[in-house]
């Protein structure tokens, strides 16, 4: 097998690759060598330059010995060298949280099942019910489940009461366009003519969807001490 020879040169202090030539469009399967320095290290990887002189390697890493007196092992990053950064989402803002919050208030409020499921990620959303008594609900079906019984079967009428206002405190940038807000919140409801203020702490955990708007990821929700007490 024919190899490539890797030389490590010093550039202000660190060490650079010399690549070799080779013709445009060819693919070869070469080994590295570094040449440099005391000792040096051999790995296969695949080279490839295409007519837009644009180099791919395989693996990413190649390991090489520096060229300086005193010899020293590098590691390399190549596909690092060739590629772009991710751009990452920017911060979620407290308004967008304030937009998802105010449509999960308004669908509750309405006793519309299918706008409070719209609400949560269809696929990865995950709940943790106020009324649930053990397991976690993943997905739309088993989000729908607890709705149906909450909205439509146990209480004629929900009213959920958060905070006025949400501050920068209130909500933690998990990044990657995620942001968790957490807090307490109150719900009146209404059976009948039996009327109760349930008292709740919550934690919603939200993430921008491909189209702008925040996805509710997880929605956990539990009775404080003060639990449900009749009006």
């Amino acid at each position: 097998m024919p190899s490539a020879q890797f030389i490590t040169r010093l550039t202000r202090g660190k060490p650079t690759l010399c690549l070799p030539s080779y013709p445009a469009a060819a693919t070869t399967r070469e080994t590295a060598t570094s040449v440099r320095g005391a000792s040096s290290t051999t790995v296969p990887f695949i080279f490839q330059r295409n007519n837009n002189a644009r180099v791919s390697f395989r693996p990413q890493t190649l390991t090489v010995v520096s060229g300086s007196a005193r010899s020293s092992h590098q590691t390399v990053n190549l596909f690092g060298l060739f590629s772009r950064k991710k751009k990452m989402a920017a911060p979620v803002t407290v308004q967008e949280v304030e937009a998802a919050r105010d449509a999960w208030i308004a669908a509750v409020k309405k006793g519309s099942v299918d706008e409070t499921v719209g609400c949560y990620d269809p696929d990865a959303g995950k709940l943790l019910g106020t009324v649930d008594l053990d397991g976690v609900r993943t997905g739309k079906d088993k989000i729908r489940e607890y709705f149906v019984g909450f909205l439509e079967t146990n209480y004629d009428t929900v009213v959920p009461n958060f905070p006025a206002t949400i501050a920068e405190g209130d909500i933690q940038q998990l990044g990657d366009g995620t942001v968790a807000y957490s807090g307490y919140y109150t719900f009146d409801l209404g059976k009948g003519s039996t009327n109760k203020v349930a008292n709740a702490k919550f934690t919603y955990i939200y993430r921008r969807g491909a189209d702008g708007k925040l996805k509710i990821l997880l929605h956990n929700s539990g009775f404080t001490p003060a639990g449900a007490v009749e009006k």
